[in-house]
């Protein structure tokens, strides 16, 4: 009984050591791929919009 116990002990702690590892990659990969944005500049298009000068006198 206590040998089950025991092995029950430990895959427990073997799956939390797993998710924690899991989770902490995943922190890492979002971590880099906000590094990489970082180093491009605003790709956002840029707009301007133009009126003539009749269309405000009206």
């Amino acid at each position: 009984m206590k040998i089950l116990i025991l092995l029950f002990g430990l895959t427990a702690a073997f799956g939390a050591a797993g998710k924690k590892t899991a989770s902490d990659v995943e922190e890492i990969k979002h971590r880099q791929e906000l590094r990489e944005l970082e180093r491009y500049p605003n790709l956002l298009p840029e707009v301007v919009i133009t009126i003539s000068r009749d269309s405000l006198i009206k």
